[in-house]
């Protein structure tokens, strides 16, 4: 077993140093009385009683809570029955699809992604510009390609074909292969991809800063304002917005530690 040498572990810890005291810097300060030399003083959950209690944040972290599980949902809708129609194809056209669907949205930048988006939704019949469906629409198709890498990524660890074959031999409609059959062994995967939709969604600014109207003010956005207007208050909503990205992440880390166990 090759063992890590002093320099080796200085340079890791300086790497995650680097990484975790930026992030570290608003929780630390969003439990803080006050802080105004090298060391915060005192404890105080005001700033969190703030947040929630001042309607333009609370209302903020209400419509972010529903355009994210928004997302999710109809990530759900799209992705697993594409997910499942990909994973019986096979050749070119599955390749070419595959790629479509997973790096096409990624290598599109964001701007581009919201102009597309106003130039296709500010004018009948689809005018929504401004309104929380635009800003649902949004975040649905900019978490698609990661919900679409983790299906796809669950349907290749089976046979769909054969699985799918033998619940039709037994007299199993679409509906019930899907639902007995195939989505049970997918729904760790699945639910890996609904995780990292939802923490992409609740923290995305850029695209939602250019499709939300003033009704579809997000958490992010209201972060932007209060830097400006209260920066305590800030920290207490970018502390909010690492925690929801930490439970994400962990949700992640044990998910696939399971797909991973099942496998082997």
């Amino acid at each position: 077993m090759r063992r890590v040498t002093s320099l080796q572990m200085v340079l890791l810890v300086l790497l995650v140093a680097f990484i975790v005291v930026p992030l570290l810097m608003p929780v630390i300060f969003s439990f803080s009385v006050y802080w105004q030399d090298i060391l915060p003083e005192g404890f105080t959950l005001q700033w969190y009683e703030r947040f929630l209690s001042k309607p333009a944040t609370s209302r903020s972290l209400t419509v972010s809570l529903i355009v994210a599980s928004s997302a999710v949902a109809l990530n759900l809708v799209i992705a697993v029955p594409a997910g499942y129609a990909m994973a019986r194809m096979r050749g070119r056209a599955r390749r070419f699809l595959v790629a479509v669907a997973r790096i096409l949205p990624l290598v599109l930048p964001p701007v581009v992604v919201g102009t597309a988006l106003l130039l296709a939704f500010s004018g009948p019949p689809l005018a929504i510009s401004g309104t929380i469906w635009m800003v649902i629409i949004a975040h649905t198709l900019l978490g698609f390609p990661f919900m679409i890498r983790n299906t796809l990524a669950s349907f290749d660890t089976l046979d769909v074909n054969t699985l799918s074959e033998a619940a039709q031999s037994l007299g199993a409609n679409l509906w019930q292969r899907l639902r007995y059959v195939i989505l049970p062994n997918v729904a760790p995967g699945v639910l890996a991809g609904a995780l990292l939709v939802f923490a992409i969604s609740i923290g995305e600014f850029e695209v939602t800063s250019m499709v939300a109207g003033f009704e579809a003010q997000t958490l992010p956005l209201q972060l932007f304002q209060q830097i400006r207007n209260d920066m305590r208050i800030a920290s207490a909503i970018s502390a909010f917005l690492v925690y929801v990205s930490l439970v994400c992440f962990l949700g992640m880390t044990w998910l696939s530690a399971y797909l991973r166990e099942r496998r082997g």
